[in-house]
């Protein structure tokens, strides 16, 4: 399953230490302006940006262009977005990749609008414990971390805590 995944998801799943997991259990695809947005925080040793690139040097990332550049523009304008969100989106309108996985607020409205197959850092977790790459224990904790370090409403992480510790 190739997923095309934006910084904002590609951190929260660092900080909630799971993106590794993520990327070994499926094809994790980004772009150029993605990468380059992540790795700004290698000089001050974020989490993130060195995984990143970690698992970009490995090759348990990819980094794709997206064919039609008008495609970008227009969702840039059309949804106030920013170049790596809209990057990730036109990479799976152009069915580079079959579901976004974004956890922005204006991308996830696009998302919903283009009628693309859509994943938050959430249905990550939730997905990978139900695949077994991870634990209930290591679920709870990075869905823990998400309710510190995101922005999601309280009833969201509530409900994937119940279906992890219920399951």
């Amino acid at each position: 399953m190739k997923i095309a995944i934006d910084s904002c998801s590609i951190i929260l799943l660092a900080k909630a230490s799971v993106l590794e997991a993520a990327a070994n259990k499926f094809k994790l695809i980004i772009t150029n302006a993605v990468y380059e947005e992540i790795l700004n925080g290698k000089n001050r040793k974020f989490v993130d940006a060195l995984l990143t690139e970690k698992l970009v040097r490995e090759k348990m990332m990819s980094i794709r262009k997206v064919k039609n550049k008008k495609i970008i523009k227009r969702l840039m304008g059309d949804f106030n977005l920013g170049l790596g969100e809209a990057e990730v989106l036109a990479l799976t309108l152009e069915k580079q990749c079959s579901i976004i996985s974004t956890d922005n607020k204006q991308g996830r409205k696009a998302a919903a609008i283009c009628n693309l197959s859509l994943v938050g850092s959430i249905d990550i977790i939730v997905s990978l414990y139900r695949l077994k790459s991870i634990d209930s224990y290591k679920a709870i904790d990075a869905l823990k971390k998400l309710r510190e370090f995101g922005w999601f409403q309280d009833y969201l992480i509530d409900n994937a805590m119940k279906e992890v510790g219920d399951a």
